[in-house]
């Protein structure tokens, strides 16, 4: 890990980020620490429409799952890929 030091902050600055700490409970350095992972870490590219489905056929698959018999789960699936494919 790297360490980086940082002159000539102004005083405004490191009494908000003081603030800022204290709010979330955590020390300045984690708070800076945590600013700038939000701000320079690379984004999470957006799901695409068939990964969005997955994550639906599991949590169907989960909520459902020992509840109803098989041919819910199943027919609940692709009615739910039709709707999400049709933008309802």
């Amino acid at each position: 890990m790297a360490t980086l030091t940082v002159r000539n902050l102004p005083d405004s600055t490191r009494d908000a980020i003081r603030v800022a700490a204290a709010r979330h409970g955590r020390s300045m350095e984690a708070e800076v620490r945590v600013a700038l992972e939000q701000t320079f870490r690379p984004e999470k590219p957006a799901l695409t429409a068939q990964e969005r489905l997955a994550r639906i056929d599991a949590a169907v698959l989960q909520a459902y799952a020992g509840k109803r018999p098989d041919w819910t789960v199943d027919d609940f699936i692709v009615e739910r890929r039709q709707a999400a494919e049709r933008g309802e």
